[in-house]
């Protein structure tokens, strides 16, 4: 699966209508500046329940401002970018999904995808090829914006997921990703980002509101409850329960609590538990929290057999944690040194982890790659080590064993 495809090998997809407007004539030289996310929105709305609570504080926000931002606040794994994918499937919205681990995440590439897709999506009276100004800073985006809400009678809404995972170390006086400081009337952002002092968002703008996606919050966890019901009302599950003697709304009760509100919980658990490789002692046993989950995971691959941890699968999993764009086995097996069947095995045995599109892997979560940091910060793994070797390695390819 290809998550997100650019101006290296544009790929529109059938099924989003924003990009229903790059395949006229007028509009496709413009498909050079855009990013795709069609698969992640496909991605992250599969198996999606709820979040009208979430969906009508937005609807509220546009109806009751002139123009501004709603910035959506929540931790790791609450589901804000499934929120916001299942917002853009839906209604269509310009949008930009932030991926550090796949190198988007840099301002030139947040403003020429929005800024194609808000000239295709209204039909602006522009050339068909970007300008060079237009990825320098946010003047050219405020303008198009401006344009966008003139044009139509409804209201211009622009869809920013993870707002975190930015890379801007310029002038921090800057807003991240030259956002306007002021939007045009008519003209809204919808914008995810982690719980962070409102002081240091680097986003300096007239006209804004938080929304903190609570984790424990009533409406959160009514969500969270609908998602296990469907769950366990599958067959193979509700097989299993049945075998075990256990209720489904005993099953239901118990993750409820052992999620504690957190979708990236279950996506990893829910898996395991039907697949016989997790909740063989009981219910009670399973871990409580999603970082709990992670250290019970990285626990059981480390004492299964020590010696095939320390040589195989630690290295994998730290490799890839420092990557930064998606590796192949092979480009793992080159750093690592050790023999591609081996890379493979222990891809294999993190895949729960792991994301894989067009035979190159990632991280899958931002989340579990906050705890491999961890890890680093104690002592467990050498997480910046492994970032220096690899630089190294892509040095010795440039420059030879004797870099200038």
């Amino acid at each position: 699966m290809n998550w997100i495809t650019d101006s290296r090998g544009v790929v529109i997809g059938d099924d989003n209508t924003i990009y229903q407007h790059f395949h006229g004539e007028a509009y496709a030289p413009l498909a050079r500046k855009l990013i795709s996310f069609t698969d992640l929105i496909a991605d992250k709305t599969t198996g999606f329940v709820g979040r009208r609570f979430a969906v009508d504080a937005i609807d509220r926000f546009v109806a009751a401002r002139s123009s501004g931002y709603f910035i959506i606040e929540g931790v790791p794994g609450v589901g804000k970018t499934s929120l916001l994918a299942h917002v853009v499937a839906e209604r269509g919205y310009p949008h930009h999904f932030v991926v550090a681990a796949l190198g988007v995440n840099r301002p030139e590439q947040f403003l020429e995808n929005v800024s194609a897709q808000i000239i295709a999506a209204y039909q602006l009276d522009r050339p068909p090829l970007l300008p060079v100004e237009a990825s320098r800073d946010g003047v050219f985006l405020s303008g198009l914006l401006a344009e966008a809400a003139r044009s139509r009678p409804e209201p211009v809404v622009v869809v920013l997921d993870a707002l975190d995972e930015v890379s801007h170390a310029g002038d921090p006086r800057e807003n991240l990703l030259y956002l306007p400081p002021r939007l045009p009337d008519g003209v809204f952002l919808v914008v995810s980002t982690r719980p962070r002092d409102h002081a240091d968002l680097r986003l300096q703008v007239e006209s804004r509101e938080f929304f903190l996606l609570d984790a424990g919050a009533a409406a959160n966890l009514a969500d969270v409850t609908e998602y296990l019901e469907i769950f366990a009302a599958r067959p193979r599950m509700r097989d299993l329960l049945a075998a075990q003697g256990i209720a489904p709304a005993l099953f239901v009760t118990t993750l409820l609590g052992k999620a504690e509100g957190n979708f990236m919980y279950l996506h990893h658990v829910l898996p395991a538990i039907e697949e016989g490789r997790l909740g063989a002692g009981g219910l009670g046993d399973l871990p409580q929290g999603l970082q709990a989950y992670y250290e019970s995971h990285w626990r059981l691959m480390r004492g299964a057999d020590f010696e095939t941890w320390l040589t195989y699968r630690q290295p994998v999993i730290v490799y890839l944690a420092a990557a930064r764009e998606p590796v192949s086995p092979a480009q793992l097996a080159a750093w690592t040194r050790l023999p591609l069947s081996r890379v493979v095995e222990a891809l294999r045995v993190w895949r729960e982890f792991v994301h894989v599109e067009g035979g190159r892997h990632r991280i899958y979560h931002a989340s579990f790659r906050d705890f491999l940091q961890a890890k680093d910060e104690i002592g467990d793994i050498d997480l910046a080590g492994t970032n220096r070797k690899i630089a190294n390695h892509l040095e010795q390819l440039l420059f030879g064993e004797s870099p200038p």
